[in-house]
C-alpha cells in the first residue's frame, strides 16, 4: 500500500502531545466510485458531483489510494479554513494571491485556503465564496421523496397568487436597497434585520426573532408560522440578506444581490397573513452568505442536531435582473445526496400553471454559492431560485434599481421577481397545506379544539398557546420533553393557555379534543 504522507504517529515534542496531521484531498468520482463508498473510508466535507473532499488522516488517504481511488492532495490543515472560490472565466487569477492561498483550480473556480481577516479582501472581489464545511456532510440513506400533500382548492391558490404585488416587491427592494451597506459585519445590516423582523410580525407570523449565530455578524431573521396539524414538518423560503461590493464594508447597495431574494420571503409573508397551514413555515433572511453562507451552515447544521423534519427549502438568490425576452429563470438542484429533483419539479409545475415564469431546470451538484448548499449538507432537499441573465454589476456599486430592461444596473426586472414570488407562493400553499383563516366559533361540538399557534416556537418562556376553538372541559395540554417524558398537564378550559416553561430543551405540547389530536414543538432557550 503505497503512504502518501509517511507514517501517522502520535509525535511528542518538547513534552507536548501532538495528534497526527490531517489533510484536504480531493477524490475523483464516477466508474462506480461515489460517496456512499468514499464515505465509510475518510470524512467527506463537499460533494462536487464528479469529485468531492475529505478531511483525511495519511491512513485514510493511503487506504482510498489502495481500493483504487484517485487521489490529490491539496494542503495540509492548519488554522485556515477553505473555500470554493467561483468566478468568471475572463477573471483574473493574480487578484486571488493578496487574499488567500490558492490550492487548486477547477471547472468552476478555485479552491482556497483563507483567514477569517482575509475574507473581506475577497469579498471586494467578484467572486462567489462557499466555505468547505468543517465537518463532515450528512450522507442520506434513501431517496428523498414528495411528501404527502394535505388537499388545498385551486381557487384559495389563486387567490393568493393574485395578491403578490409587483410594486409591494419593488418596494421591499428598494428600501433594503437603500439601508447604504448590508455588510455581514456592520450596525447597518444590523438594522436591516430588525426592519425585516418587524415586517414578518407585521404580516401575521406566529414569532419572529434575530437568530444570533456568531457576536461579529448580523443575526439570521427567522418569522414562524407553526403548523395546526403536523407543526414537526418544515417547509423554508428564504433568501440572504446580506450583501458585498468592490467598496465593502462601506457601501453595499445589493438590489439585485440580494435584497430582490429576500423580498420573496418577505412578500410570501405578507401574502400569507391571514392563513393558517398544516405544515411549519419559516421565512428566513440568512447573514453571513457572502463570507461563505455561514449563517445558513450554522442555522442547517442545528436544524439536523435538532432532528429537525425540513422537508423541502426554497432559497432565492438574485431574482430581479433579466432584459427582455431573456429573463428566464433557473431551478438548480442536486440529483442525489439529497436527491431534489422532486421539489424542483414540483416548483416548476406551479410556475407553469400560476405563474408567467420561464423556469430552466438545472441539476447540479456543483452549484454550491448560495445557502441552499448548506441545507444540503445536512441532508435536506432544497433548491436554489436564480435569475438566469446574470447581472452585469454584480458585487458593484451599480447593482442598484434601474429602468425596467435597462442593462448596466442591478435589478432591471421586478416583473420577474413577481413571478418567482407567485411560483413561491403557490408551492409553499400547496406543500404546507394553505388554509384561510375563517375564525370558528368557540365551543363548537362538531369542530375539535386544536393548537393553532404557539408563541415562542423558539425562545424564552412563558409560552403562549392559542386553540382554533374552546376545547372540552376536561381537556389539557400534554407536554413532553425530548425523551418522551411527561412533563406537565397543562389546563385548557378557555381559547388560550400560557405554559410558564421548564429547563431549556426541545419539547412537545399535544392537545386531544374530541378524538382528535394536535401537536407543536416549542424550544426553551436560557
Amino acid at each position: 500500500m503505497r503512504n502518501l504522507f509517511g507514517t501517522s504517529v502520535l509525535l511528542l515534542l518538547c513534552g507536548t502531545l501532538y495528534a497526527a496531521p490531517t489533510f484536504l484531498a480531493r477524490v475523483e468520482l464516477g466508474a462506480g466510485r461515489d460517496l456512499a463508498t468514499v464515505a465509510p473510508v475518510a470524512p467527506v466535507v463537499a460533494d462536487v458531483g464528479d469529485f468531492c473532499l475529505v478531511r483525511a488522516s495519511d491512513a485514510e488517504l493511503s487506504s482510498l489510494d489502495a481500493r483504487g481511488f484517485d487521489v490529490a492532495v491539496l494542503d495540509r490543515i492548519g488554522d485556515e479554513d477553505y473555500y470554493f472560490v467561483r468566478a468568471g472565466a475572463d477573471f483574473d487569477q493574480s487578484l486571488l494571491p493578496g487574499s488567500c492561498r490558492v490550492l487548486a483550480r477547477y471547472s468552476r473556480g478555485f479552491i482556497v485556503a483563507a483567514t477569517e481577516a482575509e475574507i473581506p479582501l475577497l469579498n471586494r472581489l467578484q467572486v462567489e465564496l462557499a466555505r468547505i464545511a468543517r465537518e463532515p456532510i450528512l450522507q442520506p440513506g434513501a431517496a428523498a421523496r414528495m411528501p404527502a400533500l394535505p388537499a388545498v382548492d385551486d381557487s384559495l391558490i389563486w387567490l393568493l397568487v393574485n395578491r403578490v404585488n409587483a410594486d409591494s416587491v419593488l418596494e421591499t427592494i428598494r428600501r433594503l436597497q437603500n439601508f447604504y451597506t448590508r455588510y455581514s459585519t456592520t450596525e447597518s445590516l444590523r438594522q436591516a434585520c430588525s426592519w425585516m423582523r418587524g415586517r414578518l410580525a407585521e404580516f401575521g407570523c406566529d414569532s419572529t426573532y434575530l437568530d444570533t449565530w456568531s457576536s461579529m455578524y448580523a443575526p439570521n431573521v427567522v418569522g414562524v408560522k407553526t403548523g395546526i396539524v403536523h407543526p414537526e414538518l418544515i417547509y423554508i423560503i428564504d433568501g440572504h440578506i446580506d450583501n458585498t461590493s468592490a467598496f465593502a464594508p462601506d457601501h453595499c447597495p445589493g438590489s439585485d444581490d440580494n435584497a430582490s431574494g429576500t423580498a420573496a420571503a418577505i412578500e410570501a409573508a405578507r401574502v400569507f397573513a391571514d392563513i393558517d397551514f398544516d405544515c411549519t413555515v419559516w421565512f428566513i433572511g440568512f447573514t453571513g452568505e457572502e463570507q461563505g453562507l455561514l449563517g445558513s451552515a450554522d442555522f442547517a447544521q442545528r436544524c439536523r442536531n435538532r432532528g429537525d423534519s425540513v422537508c423541502g427549502v426554497l432559497n432565492f438568490d438574485m431574482i430581479s435582473y433579466g432584459r427582455k425576452d431573456v429573463d428566464s429563470f433557473q431551478v438548480i438542484g442536486k440529483p442525489s445526496n439529497p436527491d431534489c429533483a422532486w421539489l424542483m419539479d414540483f416548483y416548476i409545475a406551479q410556475a407553469d400553471t400560476f405563474s408567467a415564469l420561464k423556469p430552466i431546470r438545472v441539476m447540479d451538484a456543483g452549484a454550491r454559492y448560495s445557502d441552499h448548499s448548506s441545507f444540503w449538507d445536512q441532508g435536506y432537499v432544497a433548491f436554489c431560485g436564480i435569475e438566469d441573465d446574470f447581472t452585469p454589476e454584480y458585487h458593484t456599486l451599480g447593482d442598484t434599481i434601474g429602468p425596467l430592461y435597462y442593462v448596466n444596473c442591478g435589478t432591471n426586472n421586478w416583473l420577474m421577481a413577481t413571478e418567482v414570488v407567485k411560483a413561491a407562493v403557490a408551492s409553499i400553499a400547496k406543500l404546507a397545506g394553505a388554509s384561510l383563516r375563517t375564525g370558528v366559533a368557540e365551543g363548537t361540538p362538531s369542530q375539535p379544539a386544536r393548537i393553532a399557534w404557539v408563541v415562542p416556537t423558539v425562545g424564552r418562556a412563558p409560552v403562549t398557546l392559542r386553540f382554533s376553538s374552546q376545547p372540552a372541559r376536561s381537556s389539557g395540554v400534554e407536554i413532553y420533553d425530548g425523551a418522551g417524558s411527561l412533563v406537565e398537564t397543562l389546563p385548557a378550559s378557555g381559547s388560550t393557555a400560557e405554559w410558564r416553561g421548564a429547563a431549556a430543551g426541545v419539547y412537545f405540547l399535544r392537545l386531544t379534543d374530541g378524538g382528535a389530536t394536535s401537536t407543536a414543538k416549542v424550544v426553551l432557550t436560557d
